[in-house]
């Protein structure tokens, strides 16, 4: 059985009005059209993905920032805030 893990090297966090969503992908995606779409793919061992698909979207106006998620803390990641 395969995990979440499985279908890409990132951990993405996406808010938005109804909360946030936290994805595997390999890649976020904005559209023309302002889509917001999780590419990756499915890795048998750890393999080299053979076929890119989508794994999840937003359509316009329903997501408001996307950032690299923290896999301990769900967090963002390097984020250096002056101080």
């Amino acid at each position: 059985m395969s995990s979440a893990n499985d279908y890409g090297t990132h951990y993405w966090c996406v808010a938005g009005d109804g909360g946030p969503v936290f994805v595997y992908a390999d890649r976020i995606e904005i559209s023309a059209c302002g889509a917001l779409t999780a590419w990756g793919g499915y890795r048998k061992d750890g393999a080299h993905v053979e076929q890119e698909q989508q794994l999840w979207g937003a359509a316009p106006g329903q997501w408001k920032t996307f950032f690299a998620a923290s896999l301990i803390d769900r967090r963002p990641v390097a984020i250096d805030a002056a101080a």
